[in-house]
């Protein structure tokens, strides 16, 4: 018995070393082993020099940490994900590869035991490369002492938690899908859950659960408790061999390309709009990011005022932020999608790319538009600020998403961990965003003349996101004829 035991640990630990060891493997070959090794550093900068900024305008240190830890949450919200990945997906991104995550199907390996150490391996592997670079603004933050390195730790760990604890629950959300729960009435329990601490004036009590810096060492073990205790239940009720139930269905691809008004484009567009309907999670998959992105905003607003009493424009503050959905409805819009397989149709790259900008409106417009309408009346707006606030989510939403299919083309999620073209975005986008924030900041409620200027900004930077996509085709038609690859 003590063998067996001491057999299955030992292989546990291979199979971690294994899948920790793929992982860099992967990335490497994705990026170039350079651009992916100086990611943790572009991080690491991003987050020291913003929190330098922050500190200057007087932000308070409780708010810089509130934001940090959203950051960690929200990230780990995201990556939950990646173990439940589909293998055509993952072929579009790497080409024809076999993963040892996959290989449970052909070798004798419980597929929930090789999922939960996968899990357990990308906790593991982000917390090193994307969270401990975030945990060195805890060095500006105490200043140069002795106790330096003991509070960049203490942050780190803090945030591996806040991290872990996201993964945790999109795991569960995903094993409860797998036992025929609608993924309607998992979006109304976490809405209702949402709304329920905002009526009884406990959201931020709710938020405080994730932010184990501002906790009890009780509250922290009971986070550090419960995020283990989710990950152990969920991967207990997880189905692996989940399916979506077979479908009858007609022929919805001539029915929607004669719907759509736009000529010779309507094929394409209806393509796109098909994939996303028909992968998992369907049209839904955009408004849950959106919704995900708007409460995380919202408990990060309230934990502001709260701290400062301060509290942004509504409009303005959600109109920029709102717009960086653009990046996560493109990248679902292209996910199972890739070049390749457009090069046996009579089609230019250019008219790809000119399609899949047509599909992003049809399904972006939407997207955006109903998480900023809860948010101006949530927040209770003014009109005006509603008004700009609209302006300057179309703006920047174009915006975006013209700057996100310029710099990565037809795979936005490779640049994630991309140092040279994710500093790129991040530049482009705060050129945008920052005084935005700023002027949402200082004038409340905005006058005319903030409203006017911000206004003109969304057009702005909606005309030069236009001008980006317009050109990202021919940029990455001629690059790929070159190269005679995607990159």
């Amino acid at each position: 018995m003590t063998g067996a035991i001491g057999s299955r640990t030992a292989t546990t630990w291979r199979l971690l070393a294994v899948l920790l060891r793929e992982e860099w493997r992967l990335h490497t070959r994705l990026f170039g082993g350079w651009r992916f090794a100086l990611f943790p550093v572009v991080i690491a900068a991003l987050a020291v020099s913003a929190t330098v900024a922050l500190l200057e305008t007087g932000t308070a240190e409780g708010t810089i940490l509130a934001g940090l830890h959203t950051l960690a949450l929200g990230f780990g919200l995201y990556s939950g994900t990646a173990g439940f990945a589909g293998s055509d997906m993952l072929e579009n991104v790497f080409g024809r590869l076999s993963l040892l995550l996959s290989t449970s199907t052909t070798l004798p390996l419980s597929r929930t035991r090789l999922l939960g150490v996968f899990l357990i391996k990308d906790a593991l592997f982000y917390a090193v490369a994307f969270v401990l670079p975030m945990a060195l603004s805890n060095a500006v933050l105490v200043g140069a002492s002795t106790t330096a390195p003991v509070a960049v730790g203490a942050l780190w760990l803090s945030l591996t938690l806040s991290f872990a604890a996201g993964m945790a629950l999109t795991v569960a959300a995903i094993a409860v899908r797998t036992r025929g729960t609608p993924t309607w009435a998992i979006a109304g329990v976490v809405g209702a859950g949402i709304v329920g601490l905002w009526l009884t004036d406990s959201l931020r009590d709710g938020w405080t659960l994730f932010v184990p810096l501002e906790g009890s060492l009780l509250g922290t073990v009971g986070l550090a408790v419960g995020t283990v205790l989710v990950g152990v239940v969920s991967l207990a009720v997880y189905d692996p061999t989940y399916g979506r139930p077979s479908r009858t269905a007609g022929d919805r691809f001539a029915r929607l390309s004669e719907t759509l008004p736009l000529g010779p484009d309507s094929a394409l567009v209806s393509k796109t709009l098909l994939d996303l309907a028909r992968s998992s999670g369907g049209v839904a998959k955009p408004f849950v990011s959106a919704t995900i992105l708007l409460a995380l905003i919202a408990a990060l607003v309230g934990v502001v005022d709260s701290i400062t009493g301060i509290a942004p424009a509504p409009g303005i503050f959600f109109g920029g932020v709102l717009g960086l959905t653009a990046f996560t409805t493109y990248n679902w819009l292209t996910q199972f999608d890739s070049l390749e397989d457009y090069l046996a149709y009579p089609v230019s790259i250019d008219d790809v790319f000119r399609t899949k900008r047509i599909a992003f409106v049809l399904v972006g417009a939407p997207t955006v538009a109903v998480p900023y309408l809860a948010a101006v009346v949530w927040f209770e707006t003014t009109l005006v600020d509603a008004v700009v606030g609209a302006v300057l989510l179309a703006g920047y939403a174009l915006y975006y998403y013209g700057l996100t299919v310029y710099i990565a083309g037809f795979d936005p999620n490779e640049f994630l961990f991309d140092a040279v073209r994710f500093s790129l975005f991040t530049l482009g986008v705060a050129v945008a965003l920052v005084p935005t924030l700023v002027a949402g900041f200082v004038v409340v409620p905005p006058t005319g003349t903030v409203a006017l200027a911000v206004g003109l900004a969304g057009v702005g930077f909606g005309t030069a996101g236009v001008v980006l996509s317009s050109r990202a085709g021919p940029r990455w038609e001629k690059r790929y004829r070159a190269n005679g690859e995607r990159r």
